[in-house]
């Protein structure tokens, strides 16, 4: 029996087409300095099929014929998002392995996190982990489960690898409670595997980054230090715990710097060379991310107020002369940055509205790409053929960044063309779409 409903499908393609057109056709006016009515864009219908187009991406499944499903029912986040709100989920991205494989969480901050591996053999979960991070230069990853923290070299698809270091959640919780003895923090926390919001092992796996929701912490030689918030500042304020709202970190990929902050600091940059933590002003309300770029010279700040943000480069070269500055080149003055990665073009940033931005040193944009979903998560593959973006909407899009031509689908202003994709929703098995 067929799963495919054809008189389904045929709508879905051609209002999926239909609004793709208007879309970018307004997104050509609004870039060429025009100002185009919003009304002209009206509303996606394909939200009253998603229920019938969801029972057959899961028959197709179960059937095995997803290249038919992705011709026959193009994939789309947002007309799904009405129906399935409440399964949705967070997708992180953690890294490639291999050439075409990518490493994943879902279920953060949840007792049913999982760790996944997918390539063109399929899916792999790693239930015995609960979440995983990657190092700066893509090769080493910190896998955590309730007892430990293992620092694995080049796993497979079953995350198995040279280990180079393993991080005791007994000790590292014994250390700061020593630090901290009266203060709430990751040492009282009773799953403090599922507070972490993201691991960057570092320095051949002997240095490891944790930013958990109770502050950015460094492991060195055993050592471990709460960088956020700052212990002193704990005392000044007689803050009752050490938890933190929009926590973000970042570590250059030669190992010297560490960027981080949360809401209500500035701009954080840890020089580990001098042992000189800077204080940069934001240039909007919240900080809210930060990334290097490889070549270790510049990082990225990003601060947000409500759903726009703007974006500053700082140079690593001058930043000791000029803490004090407040007016560091602005590389973009719209998106509240959730992910990005660094491409040969520029900085890919993921914004909150669902778009993907490529974005060079001196702020012009290069392209703009629509996934669908806030973006959770960017990672390019090491041959920066391809991009695996996550969203807040359990959809895990892999792109080709080689493609001449964007498909007939999609929204953006360059060549960009998803190639594949997951969807990892609550209650569901993950499925390709």
């Amino acid at each position: 029996m067929s799963w495919l409903d054809e008189k389904i499908a045929q709508q879905w393609r051609q209002e999926g087409r239909r609004y793709a057109q208007l879309v970018n056709e307004f997104v050509r006016k609004s870039m060429a300095g025009e100002s185009p009515d919003e009304s002209e864009l009206e509303n996606d219908d394909r939200s009253s099929l998603s229920t019938k187009v969801w029972e057959m991406v899961k028959q197709a499944n179960a059937q095995g014929d997803v290249l038919r499903l992705r011709s026959e029912l193009p994939p789309a986040s947002w007309p799904m998002s009405e129906q399935f709100q409440s399964v949705m989920q967070a997708v992180q991205v953690v890294g490639f392995i291999a050439q075409d494989g990518v490493v994943f969480n879902i279920g953060a901050h949840t007792q049913n996190g999982v760790v996944y591996t997918a390539d063109s053999q399929g899916l792999v979960a790693s239930p015995h982990y609960h979440f995983a991070g990657c190092s700066p230069n893509g090769m080493d990853y910190a896998l955590a489960d309730e007892a430990v923290i293992r620092i694995i070299r080049s796993p497979d698809r079953q995350l198995q690898g040279q280990e180079l270091a393993m991080y005791r959640w007994e000790d590292i919780q014994s250390s700061l409670h020593n630090t901290l003895p009266q203060i709430e923090s990751l040492a009282d926390c009773e799953y403090p595997e599922r507070s972490l919001i993201e691991l960057i092992p570092f320095n051949e796996g002997q240095s490891l980054l944790i930013l958990s929701t109770y502050g950015v912490h460094l492991i060195e030689q055993s050592q471990v230090s709460l960088l956020h918030p700052d212990p002193s500042e704990i005392q000044e304020y007689e803050l009752e715990d050490t938890q933190i709202d929009m926590g973000h970190a970042a570590v250059s990929e030669n190992g010297r710097w560490i960027a981080f902050g949360s809401q209500v600091s500035n701009h954080m940059l840890l020089d580990r060379q001098q042992n000189h933590t800077y204080s940069l002003y934001p240039e909007m309300s919240y900080p809210h991310h930060a990334i290097f770029t490889k070549d270790n010279r510049n990082v990225w700040f990003n601060a947000c107020h409500f759903y726009n943000g703007a974006t500053i480069q700082v140079k690593l070269d001058e930043v000791e002369v000029n803490e004090k500055k407040e007016d560091w080149p602005i590389v973009d003055e719209n998106a509240r940055v959730y992910a990005s990665a660094e491409t040969h073009q520029g900085i890919v940033i993921g914004d909150a509205y669902g778009y993907l931005r490529c974005v060079d040193n001196q702020g012009q944009e290069i392209w703009r790409h629509f996934v669908g979903g806030t973006i959770s998560s960017i990672v390019v593959s090491p041959d920066q053929s391809k991009l695996a973006v996550g969203t807040y909407s359990g959809m895990l899009h892999i792109l080709d960044l080689t493609s001449e031509a964007m498909d007939d689908y999609g929204i953006g202003t360059g060549t960009i063309r998803e190639r594949e994709r997951y969807v990892l929703w609550r209650g569901e098995e993950p499925l390709r779409w």
